[in-house]
């Protein structure tokens, strides 16, 4: 193809864009609401383009070429969020707190969306600059520097970002009564000679823990376990942080 077959493919690209008033905003708005309402599995780029009114070339062109590109701006919608009312003003303990409270609110209102944000390259990039900056900007202040750093933040991230994934991770695509049902059943049917412990606290875990559960965080809160290892990061941070003060 040549070079002026290709500016008049782009030309009329961005012309039906603009006469239906797309924007990479609109597309990213539309896309959530498919994935809201049949999860990520099911996500098509030809649907998307019906709902938009538009062809797929004219969403590739707007968000950067392929899916993969538009997810990295779905993910970049929740991690630009935790920017927007952080107090930076605030220590850098508080800081680090809302941002990864704001994140899991964020993502608790779409989580058909979670499988995407960390646990698929897809969805990393430099769109999710926002959430980058806020964590690096605090680790610096609390005089993390070089390899420490990126622990640090790799800790973080991985930690949080992490159990927010995992909280709200699908259920299989199909047949998910069914499957639901079949899990609980073999949960209570655990052998209290093999496992004594863990069959004694079914009462308290089954169905409340990572591991033996069968409906994910839109239907059994994980908010304290969150809390918890969002205390036990910025505790631990805080013990080993180079400018913490010294010890009278």
């Amino acid at each position: 193809m040549s070079e002026e077959t290709d500016q008049k493919k782009n030309k009329k690209l961005r012309g039906r864009a603009a006469a239906v008033g797309l924007t990479k905003e609109r597309i990213v708005d539309f896309a959530i609401a498919q994935i809201d309402e049949k999860g990520l599995h099911a996500f098509s780029m030809r649907e998307l383009a019906r709902a938009l009114g538009v062809s797929p070339n004219n969403i590739y062109w707007h968000v950067g070429g392929t899916k993969e590109d538009l997810f990295g701006e779905v993910a970049a919608r929740f991690t630009a969020e935790v920017s927007q009312s952080l107090p930076r003003d605030k220590p850098w303990q508080d800081r680090l707190r809302t941002v990864f409270q704001s994140y899991r609110e964020a993502v608790s209102d779409h989580a058909n969306v979670a499988p995407l944000l960390g646990a698929q390259l897809k969805s990393n990039g430099v769109a999710n600059l926002a959430l980058v900056e806020a964590v690096l900007t605090a680790l610096h202040d609390a005089g993390y520097r070089g390899p420490g750093m990126r622990d640090a933040f790799n800790a973080l991230i991985g930690g949080l970002c992490g159990f927010v994934t995992m909280e709200f991770a699908p259920a299989p695509d199909e047949k998910a009564n069914e499957w639901e049902a079949l899990f609980a059943e073999r949960v209570a049917a655990i052998d209290p000679d093999l496992f004594p412990y863990t069959h004694s606290v079914l009462p308290e875990v089954s169905n409340r823990i990572f591991v033996l559960r069968w409906e994910n965080g839109k239907h059994v809160s994980y908010a304290s376990g969150f809390d918890f290892l969002l205390d036990l990061l910025i505790e631990g941070l805080s013990a080993r942080a180079p400018n913490q003060p010294a010890k009278p």
